[in-house]
């Protein structure tokens, strides 16, 4: 698991969660208990393995501050409570400090086990409560020290909470993003995938007429229908630029391509993407294609909103597509019904089979989060795709009385 095998920066100092107020005070305990462990040794004549203990615990503390590996403050808290807990009962109990100190760091630290901590305190207390006895400390000392030693454990398990819930916060932030960036690029190949669909499928329809009218020797009809395809693979190349300047989050690329796109004049057979326009600009460009299509009731879609109304158009658009591929030259019936406070669009042609872009289809409904809903199924002879969405909430207070 990454929590044990990571680096825990409020470990490091000079890490982000170590704040210079907390370096300032373990600096000012170091001092304040090196101050009074030279002046009480002094005054109480410390032997030479006091000090020498002393001193290396105090030196594990300062190690412990200015350490920047996880080995060596794992090494610095162990010194800190073995050189320590040997001075408690010579120094009365002065000593207990940098042991405390130490005990917080390994239950703290992520990288040890949960009980290195609790088993370091125990060892301690042993170790007090032997030297208490040999140097005739009362009880209360021994149990004063032991609850300091124990204060201890907890604090630092705290601290290991807070920090394993800290990086499952971080790591779950970054499952977060990655599915997002995977919903980015599934969401760029769907457009990818209806701009191509619809460029391509409008193309060979269009280079086929152009070849039909050429051996009917109408070379100015031919023409006008080269230059209507050459436009049809121009604005298909821009939507898929659009899609993957997408994924690449640039904006000022997307603006060019905006630029570059309004440059270009609209035609018929190069339908605009602005779902504001509704469904007569797919509906004009399919019947450039030599499509034949009955629509009945508001092709604008001025029931919905923009979210709403943007995956109808490229809903509809697909469909059309899969309808000029799989069915070039038959009827193709769309509906758009309003039925109390939801709105049904129902695209029917003849029977044709599936593709990427049905489950494509169901993604993009899916990913409004209104209750709409899209089907895409036979029907007797026809394949069928039915949207059911909700009518935006302006346009339901509008037809209220």
């Amino acid at each position: 698991m990454t929590l044990l095998t990571g680096q825990d920066e409020t470990d490091l100092p000079g890490g982000r969660s170590r704040s210079g107020a907390a370096w300032g005070l373990n600096a000012l305990g170091i001092a304040i208990v090196a101050f009074w462990f030279v002046k009480n040794g002094i005054a109480l004549q410390h032997p030479a393995w006091v000090w020498v203990l002393g001193a290396l615990a105090l030196a594990a503390w300062a190690l412990r501050e200015f350490g920047r590996t996880p080995r060596l403050l794992v090494v610095a808290g162990v010194l800190m409570i073995a050189a320590g807990t040997l001075t408690v009962v010579p120094t009365d109990s002065l000593m207990i400090v940098p042991v405390i100190v130490g005990i917080v760091l390994l239950g703290a630290n992520l990288r040890v086990p949960v009980w290195a901590a609790a088993v370091a305190a125990l060892a301690a207390i042993v170790v007090v409560a032997v030297s208490a006895s040999i140097e005739h400390a009362s009880v209360q000392f021994v149990l004063g020290t032991s609850g300091g030693m124990l204060l201890g454990v907890l604090i630092g398990f705290s601290r290991r909470q807070f920090r394993i819930a800290a990086e499952r916060a971080r790591e779950a932030e970054r499952d977060q993003q990655r599915a997002e960036l995977l919903a980015d690029r599934s969401r760029a190949a769907r457009d990818i995938h209806d701009v191509l669909a619809h460029s391509l499928g409008g193309l060979v329809l269009q280079l086929d007429a152009v070849e039909a009218l050429l051996e009917a020797g109408r070379v100015d009809d031919a023409t006008k229908r080269a230059a209507e395809a050459r436009a049809l693979a121009a604005d298909g190349l821009a939507e898929a630029r659009r899609a993957v300047h997408a994924l690449r989050d640039d904006a000022e690329t997307d603006a060019e391509a905006d630029a570059g796109r309004s440059a270009v004049p609209h035609r018929a057979s190069r339908p605009t993407t602005d779902p504001a326009t509704g469904l007569a600009a797919l509906v004009d460009a399919h019947r450039s294609f030599g499509g034949e299509i009955v629509t009945q009731g508001d092709t604008a879609l001025t029931d919905l909103d923009a979210a709403h109304r943007a995956a109808v158009v490229q809903v509809v658009r697909e469909a059309l597509s899969n309808a000029r591929r799989h069915a070039p030259g038959r009827p193709v019936s769309l509906s758009v019904i309003r039925d109390g406070d939801a709105v049904d669009v129902v695209v029917a042609n003849p029977l044709s089979g599936g593709g990427h872009g049905l489950l494509g289809m169901r993604e993009r409904f899916a990913e409004l989060g209104s209750g709409a809903a899209v089907e895409a199924d036979r029907s007797d002879d026809e394949f069928v795709v039915a949207m059911h969405l909700p009518v935006d909430e302006l346009a339901a207070e509008g037809d209220r009385p």
